[in-house]
């Protein structure tokens, strides 16, 4: 009794573990976006995005520094001058600390930038001669600014929220586009799979045949030349069957590393024979892809960026101005009570100047190089919206002829496996000759493949719609990930 029990107990599990194993293609979709190692490539693509996002923004917000020098040592044989103006050697052992802790403002209107800073300075010299100083600088302000130069913080508010923009659309379609891999793994298997199983089938019906034709020649009903293509069809029919299992076993080792599993694990694939039922028109198509698709955010980023390299020269081949200006407060003294006390003002103002007197013409060459290169940019772009528009209509139309013939196929994989089992039945009574027999046989293997692939087509154009336009035609929604 326990033995049966347990015999009992091995075959429930079998079975549940066999259920747990049979996936549907929206099984395999979802196993594929949740689990596969190309989904967490494109989670961590976005998450790069995400952040040089979030850093961008952070980089206007006021940031508090603090950078010193705790402590700096050095020996050393230096000279002084004496009051009578004559030089000595002496040897001097200095330990200096340096501290300093500032706010810093960058003003993406003009490029400069702003900073607010306290400090403290320390000497302690030792040898020959011994002293403390300090310097302290308690508060001080300063602003640099390139006044005529390139402000690449002006572009940047244009291209970056576009970067991101780009960066979140195309995770859309990177999913849809994994879909559409997971379409591929998924029937690439299950053509493997039902192949298999037809193979086995032929296999058999060949063997029942062969015997069934051994007997007629035994009686003298058939030639033997009939008999030897009984047999070579039987021959055959185990060769494709045990290739058909060899190419079932590699399909399933990889769709399963393509989910995350084992190579090892056991999966059988269930077709799901229920189809979206709706067409989809050309114009909404192309309106939700023009609103949607992270080519057209790419278009314009293209051409910020190609006009920012125009300004960028132009910039680096004119006059500049590089203003620098401070003020602040400072002290010195022996310690550090005293180097707060009476503080004295401190202003530094800094113009700077450049300006290209004679270039041979070099900075007008390369202005115009930068603006032939914006003229290329916009023009590939114009051919790029046509081709566009042009691939939209390819696949709209694709699409909803491949849903046609789909249902085509699929009768026809009906049709020509009803004609395989009656030629079979004909020829077993005697009516029909072997070659008409292997006709059928053929077609029918022609039908189940030509079946298979029309169902991964149309799966295939799904997706693809979905990836193109970012809408769900079946739910009428927009697609977000």
């Amino acid at each position: 009794m326990k033995k049966i029990l347990t015999i009992t107990l091995c075959l429930l599990l079998g079975l549940i573990s066999q259920a747990q194993n049979k996936l549907s293609l929206n099984d395999v979709i979802g196993l594929a976006k949740v689990k596969s190692i190309r989904s967490k490539q494109i989670e961590n693509k976005y998450q790069n995005s995400y952040w040089r996002n979030f850093s961008y923004k952070r980089q206007f917000l006021p940031s508090l520094v603090f950078d010193g020098t705790l402590p700096e040592f050095e020996r050393s044989i230096s000279s002084i001058t004496q009051d009578d103006g004559s030089e000595i050697f002496v040897n001097r052992n200095i330990i200096s600390n340096r501290a300093n802790l500032s706010v810093n403002q960058l003003v993406p209107i003009t490029g400069g930038s702003i900073f607010m800073r306290s400090g403290l300075d320390n000497i302690q010299l030792s040898g020959n001669i011994e002293s403390t100083t300090y310097l302290s600088r308690p508060v001080e302000f300063g602003y640099s600014q390139n006044i005529f130069g390139f402000n690449r913080f002006k572009w940047d508010k244009k291209i970056e929220p576009l970067l991101f923009s780009e960066a979140q659309l195309l995770k859309t379609e990177e999913v849809e586009a994994l879909s559409m891999e997971a379409v591929n793994k998924y029937f690439d298997l299950l053509r493997d799979q039902l192949s298999m199983e037809n193979a086995e089938k032929n296999f058999l019906n060949n063997d029942t045949i062969y015997k069934i034709g051994k007997g007629r020649y035994s009686y003298g009903k058939i030639a033997e030349n009939e008999l030897l293509q009984l047999e070579l069809s039987l021959l055959n029919s185990e060769m494709a069957f045990e290739q058909s299992k060899l190419n079932f076993e590699l399909s399933r080792q990889k769709i399963a590393t393509f989910l995350g599993y084992s190579s090892q694990e056991n999966i059988e694939l269930i077709l799901d024979t229920l189809v979206p039922n709706f067409e989809v028109n050309y114009n909404e198509a192309l309106n939700y892809a023009n609103q949607y698709h992270s080519e057209k955010v790419q278009q314009q980023r293209e051409i910020f960026e190609a006009e920012m390299n125009v300004a960028r020269v132009k910039s680096e081949n004119r006059f500049n101005f590089n203003l620098t200006a401070s003020f602040g407060l400072s002290q010195t003294a022996d310690n550090i009570e005293d180097a707060y006390t009476s503080p004295q003002n401190q202003e530094f103002v800094s113009l700077g100047v450049r300006v290209p007197l004679i270039q041979w013409g070099l900075g007008k060459g390369r202005i115009k190089q930068a603006q032939a290169n914006a003229d290329l940019v916009n023009s590939i772009i114009e051919q790029e919206k046509i081709d566009f528009d042009q691939d939209i209509y390819e696949k709209v139309a694709g699409f909803n002829l491949n849903r046609k013939q789909l249902k085509v196929s699929e009768r026809a994989n009906e049709v020509a496996a009803k004609r395989f089992e009656v030629s079979k039945q004909r020829y077993l009574l005697g009516k029909i000759l072997v070659t008409d027999l292997q006709i059928a046989q053929q077609e029918k293997d022609n039908a189940l493949i030509s079946y298979i692939n029309a169902y991964r087509t149309f799966w295939q154009s799904y997706y693809d719609i979905r990836k193109t336009t970012h809408y769900d035609f079946e739910s009428k929604t927009v697609i977000s990930n």
